[in-house]
């Protein structure tokens, strides 16, 4: 459907997706229905669905807003470097403690859910991880070509790996109720990458020991 023209009806598809992100986050995707979703955001089911031709539809625009509101956040550190790559998998065991809690990936946890939902549905959740690799990948390259990851390195193998292990940092903490596997998902994944510059060994000890070894 097209996306509404005036500011009110792009604050009312909003609302709804940000409410929608909040409820499935917290409570699952199938145990989050419309009607919830309606009441959470204050609108009507006409309302609804002039933007979203069903609840598939609003999953899509919702793993969306989840990507914004990680690069949002991501955004904050530079992450073709090494510092900005330890400040950001702080600002992760850091936030994973507190705001988001023990519940899981904002991203992963609402796109693990939706796998069997359906191919476009499978899609768009490939499509959403892509583009957060995407980010780190571009970094990941600046890095290489200014000599601080051997020329051999893969950015976008290392991008892959590096949320496949924060991915699962998310779901053996959510389990466990508890942040040290996220934190030594982080470390490891730190780890991983610091094996790709010069000197590697000693840049491994190095960058693992200021993210709290």
């Amino acid at each position: 459907m097209p996306d509404p023209i005036t500011r009110r009806g792009l604050r009312s598809k909003a609302g709804i997706i940000s409410a929608a992100a909040s409820l499935m986050y917290e409570r699952g995707v199938a145990a989050t229905t419309v009607e919830d979703i309606l009441v959470a955001s204050g609108t009507g089911k006409s309302q609804f669905y002039h933007y979203f031709p069903d609840k598939n539809a609003l999953i899509i625009e919702v793993l969306s807003h989840q990507l914004a509101v990680i690069l949002e956040d991501q955004s904050r550190f530079d992450l073709d470097s090494w510092d900005g790559i330890v400040g950001w998998f702080r600002a992760l065991i850091d936030r994973h403690e507190s705001w988001w809690g023990l519940h899981g990936c904002p991203l992963g946890s609402i796109a693990n859910e939706v796998l069997e939902h359906g191919e476009p549905l499978r899609r768009g959740a490939a499509d959403t991880f892509a583009r957060w690799e995407s980010t780190l990948t571009a970094a990941l390259e600046v890095m290489r070509g200014r000599g601080e990851l051997v020329g051999t390195a893969d950015p976008a193998a290392l991008a892959e790996a590096v949320i496949a292990i924060i991915q699962g940092g998310y779901l053996l903490s959510s389990i466990k109720r508890d942040p040290s596997p996220m934190r030594g998902a982080l470390l490891a994944a730190l780890g991983y990458l610091a094996s790709y510059a010069p000197a590697a060994e000693g840049q491994v000890d190095r960058l693992q020991s200021r993210l709290g070894r």
